[in-house]
């Protein structure tokens, strides 16, 4: 070639070649694995923190749901039951809840839905009516108002009392409300806002003075409702506690883990729901216990109250109240003669409907929670899981290029050669 003839061969010949290897340096896999390593533990932990944050909220709400079902829901059970313990020369007894399906259905259909729902505002009423008694009857005597502050029994024996003191005043409002919650919205006149409130003011004066008709004294009715309450509290505190040991217990088997977190929020939450269910499970149990009690107690305050009820045998009629009971021995007398033992037990098939009804709308209500909760969880988890995934890509692929050989210089060096 021209112009080439005095280039020296010879040198090119022996020169030492130049490999792209030379140049390649090997990748840095450590690297990688690291940043994959941290990637997958990062998708755990944020695993992790979407099923705490579903518990958290699930058990936070939790404790509203009880509270819903424990007074609302079971309104219209506790005023079947009522009605069926009040009904004296009933035939049916409703032990079991098939019977008292028709029955409730033909007094809907009669008389509607609000049926079930009578005398709701006035039971609201005296109940907060009784938690402001207590609280006054606290501060003018001293005496603990929660079971927190109780540490001996000498405290404990304070605050019995003062759960006794406060049913004593609050028996003759017990009794009216009573009469609006039972009373057929059919045959009797719709009652007052204050009706209750004037007629537990005249039977609380009237203390020791014989009542018109067949009213009993309300020192006679006080014995009664005293016990019951008394009883009542204490079985809830029970029961209260040994299904929460239970229930925590339950959960250490299951999990293998300790059901008490450190953080304080989460272990506030696991203990609101395990005590708002322990709480739910004693009031049905308490119930049950103190059923035939609770019978005795309800026809005490109605006697000589001229109320009439509606006919739990039929569905379609009614019944008036006609009963001469001298106390509540004489009451338990009566009814185990003249109805037999099980007349101690009218209406239980309404207790057992509530307690099925509402185990069931708990599980409903907790299954719906979780999956909406997890729902929201999941989306918002998606979002964050997959912006961890492009930044580890990207951070995997910008490690990788910065492997490759730059190939310009090489290319330079041996194009003379070609």
């Amino acid at each position: 070639m021209a112009g080439l003839e005095s280039f020296n061969m010879d040198f090119q010949r022996h020169r030492p070649s130049r490999s792209i290897s030379e140049h390649h340096s090997q990748p840095n896999l450590d690297d990688t694995e690291v940043m994959r390593r941290h990637h997958r533990e990062t998708l755990i932990e944020m695993s992790k923190n979407k099923d705490i944050l579903v518990n958290d909220t699930v058990n936070k709400c939790i404790k509203p749901t009880c509270l819903i079902l424990q007074h609302v829901v079971s309104y219209p059970f506790i005023v079947l039951r009522r009605q069926c313990q009040l009904h004296y020369a009933s035939t049916r007894y409703h032990i079991v809840p098939f019977t008292l399906i028709p029955v409730v259905y033909r007094l809907v259909k009669s008389q509607g839905i609000s049926v079930l729902w009578k005398g709701f505002g006035t039971v609201l009423l005296i109940k907060g009516i009784t938690m402001a008694i207590e609280a006054l009857l606290s501060e003018l005597f001293d005496l603990p108002k929660d079971t927190d502050s109780i540490n001996n029994s000498k405290s404990f024996g304070k605050h019995i009392l003062l759960k006794c003191a406060s049913l004593s005043i609050i028996t003759p409002f017990y009794s009216a409300c009573l009469v609006e919650t039972v009373q057929s919205n059919i045959a009797s006149e719709k009652t007052a806002f204050y009706d209750v409130f004037k007629e537990g003011f005249i039977r609380l004066l009237q203390w020791n003075c014989p009542q018109k008709g067949r009213m009993l004294p309300v020192w006679i009715i006080v014995v009664p409702t005293v016990t019951y309450g008394v009883l009542r509290y204490i079985t809830n505190i029970l029961v209260s506690k040994s299904v929460k040991h239970a229930l925590i217990l339950y959960e250490l088997r299951i999990c293998k883990t300790e059901v008490v977190s450190k953080d304080s929020d989460r272990q506030s939450s696991i203990d609101e729901r395990l005590e708002a269910v322990s709480d739910l499970t004693a009031s049905a149990v308490s119930d049950a216990v103190l059923f035939p009690l609770e019978l005795i107690m309800h026809r005490l305050y109605l006697q000589g109250t001229r109320t009439i009820i509606d006919n739990l045998d039929t569905g379609t009629s009614v019944m008036p109240i006609l009963t001469g009971y001298e106390g509540p021995l004489d009451c338990l007398a009566t009814t185990v003669a003249q109805e037999g033992r099980l007349g101690l037990l009218k209406g239980f098939g309404a207790l057992l409907l509530q307690t099925s009804l509402i185990v069931v709308l708990y599980k409903v209500v907790k299954i719906s929670l979780i999956k909406v909760v997890d729902a929201y969880a999941s989306t918002s988890s998606n979002q964050s899981t997959q912006a961890v995934i492009n930044k580890t890509n990207n951070s995997i692929n910008t490690l990788e290029q910065s492997n490759i050989p730059d190939f310009k210089p090489l290319m330079r060096s041996t194009s003379f050669m070609m």
